[in-house]
């Protein structure tokens, strides 16, 4: 089982987005199945105050962590994750289907687990071309990992853990 935080949208913008509350509720609803599957076991939203996440977390059954930045938010949610494996999104993107399958079966792999990432679906040329080009917008990584990368945001996690591995299936931007 893995555990997911997702991240508000503004905290990647540095600034409050206005509709960042459905971003969040939109992401969420696309990890219904991997927790109706059995694959998700606990969620964290992150978000600063302005963004009104607490409401949408306590409807959702999800842990809220108020940050004003995403490396104090995570910081303060990898604590309260339940499973070894975290799903780190950011909100307004969704895994395509497929997701719970592929983290499911990522579980059952022997060896050692660094990590993956969740890309963007290509949507320009040049990612159709070299779909490792797009870029990701989630990442499976190990607790103790992302609790030692005291990360500042999704993208300098990956650079601190050196992520190269991509998920097969990808994001869609829902919002």
């Amino acid at each position: 089982m893995i555990s997911a935080i997702v991240l508000s949208p503004s905290l990647r913008a540095g600034q409050t987005v206005d509709r960042a509350s459905e971003a969040v509720a939109r992401s969420l609803g696309a990890l219904v199945r991997a927790a109706v599957d059995g694959v998700l076991r606990d969620v964290a939203i992150i978000g600063p105050a302005a963004d009104h996440l607490a409401a949408l977390a306590d409807h959702a059954g999800c842990a809220f962590v108020e940050a004003a930045s995403a490396q104090t938010g995570l910081a303060l949610a990898v604590g309260r994750m339940r499973s070894e494996i975290v799903f780190v999104l950011e909100g307004g993107y969704a895994p395509s289907s497929g997701f719970t399958e592929e983290a499911g079966d990522l579980l059952l792999q022997p060896g050692d687990f660094r990590g993956a990432l969740l890309r963007l679906a290509p949507d320009a040329l040049l990612t159709r071309l070299a779909p490792g080009l797009a870029r990701p917008v989630g990442a499976l990584v190990p607790r103790k990992a992302l609790t030692d990368a005291a990360a500042r945001d999704l993208a300098d996690l990956i650079r601190r853990l050196n992520i190269r591995r991509s998920l097969n299936v990808r994001a869609q931007k829902i919002i």
